[in-house]
């Protein structure tokens, strides 16, 4: 048959998460392949939901986001961070992180602009820059430790460099970026006149503590932070984030935003902005000390198989080597073993800087990972 995809896009073929997530369904796979958690999300988040939908909220609400949860980032972002944003002119709320991502580098960019991604890198950076009519530079890093050499960095960085990405946790290395490297950062972006893209998603799964990019000197003016409810609260499909920055740049987000999806869904708005605004530090620390339970639960098993075990500082992945070619380790795992994880080289531009690399998910029920782990020590133990 022949290809009617046209334009940027056409390089990037069919997700890997989709072609993954069928193949466990066919194979009724334990799947630790999507970050989806397979249990509820808070009671009270419930509540705040089935509030919004009785009092009427289902129209348009306004473009930038309803202020009950405009106001409840900002009072987030300082009780948590000691960062301030005014909610009415640096707050914008939007369908998940994922808009807010590809609306940055829509509003910040010009075709033929340079955008320096680091890899392994979130599967969706490449496409959103390429389909803004920008060239992706990558800066690779490599298992284990995953470190940003800030020559290379520097090195991918020239007079066209308009954005840099950043993904601190770090999906799907499990790293924190270092002050140092921040800093390497926000003076290359200076040097440049360049802005920086901080994807902060996993800012509650910080096992040691978080570092906001923006809480960098030397980025805080340049830099616009996402975020969203997906992975604090465990509503992954709600679509549910937002963007802080200065107000020039929270100006530029908000007017491609408006023409992308013009506004998130009104009742979630409101439940997300309730469950924010009621939330104290005792919320966030439960929500770390039951991820390092499951993140511990998994990697008691997986230190048993023969693979190389990286302990993640984040998020919700643990990030693995095999001996092999990691698309052939994963398809055999889920047809045999009957368990999903994600094939990591796809992560990079070139598939063999991240060769072997095999990523797990772990936001999921205790008894969920002990079948996937028992599982996974049957197929690939090490003894």
């Amino acid at each position: 048959m022949t290809e009617v995809l046209r334009g940027a896009l056409r390089q990037f073929g069919t997700s890997i998460f989709s072609t993954v997530n069928e193949t466990a369904i066919e194979h009724n796979a334990v799947n630790l392949s999507q970050g989806s958690p397979d249990f509820a999300p808070p009671a009270a988040l419930l509540d705040a939901a089935h509030e919004a939908l009785r009092n009427g909220h289902h129209q348009y609400p306004p473009s930038i986001g309803v202020p009950v949860l405009r106001n409840a980032v900002a009072k987030h972002a300082m009780a948590c961070h000691g960062l301030s944003y005014d909610p009415d002119t640096e707050v914008t709320v939007t369908v998940g992180a994922t808009e807010a991502i590809v609306s940055t580098i829509g509003a910040l960019t010009e075709p033929g602009d340079e955008v320096v991604l680091i890899e392994p890198s979130y599967d969706l950076y490449p496409p959103a820059v390429v389909a803004a009519g920008c060239v992706p530079r990558y800066v690779p890093t490599t298992f284990p430790d995953f470190r940003l050499d800030t020559d290379r960095l520097a090195a991918a960085c020239g007079p066209k460099t308009r954005l840099i990405v950043l993904n601190t946790p770090w999906n799907p290395t499990g790293r924190v970026l270092s002050a140092e490297e921040l800093r390497v950062v926000g003076e290359l972006a200076e040097r440049y006149d360049a802005y920086i893209l901080s994807d902060e998603a996993y800012e509650h799964l910080a096992y040691d503590g978080h570092r906001p990019v923006a809480s960098v000197p030397e980025c805080r003016d340049r830099t616009v932070t996402v975020s969203s409810a997906s992975k604090t609260l465990s509503v992954t499909g709600w679509r549910i984030g937002w963007a802080c920055a200065p107000a020039h740049l929270t100006n530029a987000l908000r007017r491609v935003h408006q023409f992308v999806t013009f506004a998130a869904a009104a009742p979630f708005q409101h439940a997300v902005g309730a469950m924010l605004a009621g939330a104290d530090e005792s919320y966030y620390a439960a929500l770390r000390h039951e991820y390092a339970q499951r993140r511990d639960a998994l990697l008691a098993y997986l230190n048993k198989t023969t693979l190389d075990v990286l302990t993640p500082e984040g998020t919700f992945f643990v990030l693995t080597r095999c001996a092999g070619d990691d698309v052939e380790f994963c398809m055999d795992l889920v047809r045999t073993a009957g368990v999903a994880a994600i094939p990591a080289s796809v992560f990079y531009s070139d598939r063999t800087n991240g060769a072997g690399l095999v990523r797990f998910a772990f936001c999921k029920r205790l008894e969920t990972l002990h079948q996937a782990g028992e599982r996974l020590v049957r197929h690939c133990g090490s003894e």
